[in-house]
């Protein structure tokens, strides 16, 4: 029993290091192109509008590629930008993290969603940072949490009056896998798949949705998407132009 155990931790410490080799060579690219090398800062974007709105909304699947950063400033020198983790593994981080990987390789699993906020579309961890490290290093595409989401005020800037449109998008489709950045879009996407926001969509309705989006969102990086001023979403709308969605 404690060689399995000890065979575990040997495992996890290697898995680690992986992750940890990941993380150096992101805060380096980062650095060459001027960028901020560790996650966001949901208190330092919000400023003066630090008591805003606050809404619970529930525990959520959260898509991984929403999750931008930390609710505050405390942990972020552990983490790169991608939530791989920084810190020596001889740290007390680096062991809690190990002990969370062994449980994730283990029938146990990571089941214990995490805390987090959501503004504008992106979400910021509270609790549970390590477990994101973890599941994303593994390749988790979406992971439980519980959200409170952070309502803007009102106002004509594009970002603000299009996320006023996700909250009506929200409701119909319990979905959080796109995130326009341009009035309207929202109402182009339900009417290209044939639906209106008075419509709730089933779980099947969902994961279908998720799936192909998933799809069409690999396939859009492979042909070096990234590289263009444009979301997947919104290449997603252009396509839609041309094709049905099942193609």
């Amino acid at each position: 029993m404690q060689r399995g155990v000890y065979v575990d931790i040997l495992e996890a410490r290697e898995e680690y290091l992986k992750a940890r080799r990941l993380a150096l060579k992101e805060i380096k690219e980062l650095s060459l192109q001027s960028k901020n090398t560790g996650p966001a800062v949901l208190d330092d974007i919000l400023g003066e509008n630090a008591t805003a709105s606050i809404k619970e909304v529930g525990i959520v699947n959260v898509p991984v590629e929403r999750i931008v950063g930390t609710k505050s400033a405390g942990r972020i020198g552990a983490f790169s930008a991608g939530f791989m983790p920084v810190l020596g593994t001889e740290t007390e981080f680096a062991q809690k993290w190990m002990h969370l990987c062994i449980s994730h390789m283990s029938d146990e699993g990571i089941r214990n969603p995490v805390l987090c906020y959501e503004y504008l579309g992106n979400f910021y961890i509270q609790e549970g940072n390590k477990r994101v490290s973890v599941l994303k290093y593994f390749g988790a595409t979406q992971i439980p949490a519980t959200v409170l989401r952070i309502l803007p005020e009102p106002s004509d800037e594009p970002q603000i009056k299009a996320y006023f449109e996700f909250l009506e998008f929200y409701k119909a489709t319990g979905l959080y896998d796109v995130n326009f950045r341009r009035p309207g879009d929202y109402e182009k996407l339900m009417l290209s798949l044939g639906k209106d926001l008075d419509q709730r969509w089933t779980e099947r309705e969902q994961r279908t949705f998720r799936a192909y989006f998933q799809y069409f969102t690999e396939a859009f990086l492979a042909c070096r998407g990234e590289h263009l001023d444009l979301l997947p979403e919104e290449a997603l709308l252009l396509w839609l132009r041309v094709y049905p969605f099942r193609d």
